[in-house]
């Protein structure tokens, strides 16, 4: 079975799937790809939609961003990102307007809302828009925590009906204290964190693979919650302390030692957040 790597393949198979002559994960059509992998795009699906989302702006040039400030001053702090990268590339958060740089390498630049409070993330596997698994959670200083928001995966099932979704989708959300959230950004596709789902039993490649070969329901898993490596290992004396996905995730570090240790190594420095299943 062919499976997509990236927001490209995703597309490609999207495209030309079936004309490879071969089976393939499932993907939403070419056109939802291309709404929903922009962010100035899917910021104006959400207004559509109803789905709560920061206020968005697009400017082409920093200068153009400057100009229309002067005419209506932008409430700092600000997000700046690229319509159309991953992995968190270009992403700033501005606190004052001394603080805007003076060019950017990317454009067009989307220019939003900061949304103050915990990060959440929550992806689904979809089958003709409707949703046949799901997994969300959230990342704190000290654990990874499986967690469920209904009014998230209520907003979302409204998304992913409206296009009949299929395949993987994911959503990066903000949540502020008093529970207001905000959808940020959608990943129609497979994303770079997998791993973190499959240690909780929840293998998105196995169940979409199954879900293309008509198999049936798929089961739900136990609530996921790791605690950081750091606080892992002072738990290594102890390890009837540990519970079913901290045991699974030990493993998983200590099957290649030399990749979870760069992987640590690139966090520290602040290249990622959540990489090669190291948690800050």
């Amino acid at each position: 079975m062919v499976l997509p790597s990236c927001s490209r393949t995703t597309r490609l198979l999207a495209a030309y799937g079936d004309q490879i002559g071969a089976p393939f994960y499932p993907v939403p059509d070419p056109e939802t790809v291309d709404v929903l992998d922009d962010k100035w795009r899917f910021a104006g699906l959400c207004v559509d939609l109803g789905l709560p989302v920061p206020a968005t702006r697009r400017f082409e040039t920093m200068a153009d961003l400057r100009r229309d400030r002067e005419r209506e001053p932008l409430a700092f702090p600000l997000i700046l990102k690229p319509a159309a990268m991953s992995g968190g590339y270009g992403v700033r958060r501005i606190d004052t307007a001394d603080a805007l740089p003076e060019h950017l390498n990317y454009a067009p630049i989307i220019c939003q809302s900061y949304v103050p409070g915990e990060e959440l993330s929550a992806f689904y596997l979809c089958e003709s828009g409707r949703i046949r698994a799901s997994f969300s959670y959230r990342r704190t200083l000290t654990k990874l925590e499986e967690i469920r928001v209904p009014v998230i995966d209520g907003h979302a099932r409204r998304l992913i009906e409206h296009f009949r979704y299929d395949g993987v989708i994911g959503f990066d959300i903000r949540r502020q204290p008093d529970g207001r959230i905000g959808f940020i950004e959608c990943n129609p596709r497979f994303w770079y964190h997998m791993d973190v789902a499959m240690l909780a039993g929840l293998n998105f490649v196995t169940l979409g693979c199954r879900l293309r070969e008509g198999e049936g329901e798929l089961a739900e898993t136990d609530t996921l919650k790791i605690r950081s490596p750091r606080r892992l290992c002072g738990n290594l004396l102890t390890p009837w302390r540990l519970n079913r996905a901290e045991r699974a995730y030990l493993r998983y570090i200590i099957r290649d030692p030399a990749i979870s240790a760069w992987a640590a190594f690139q966090s520290a420095m602040g290249r990622y957040r959540l990489a090669g299943g190291q948690l800050l």
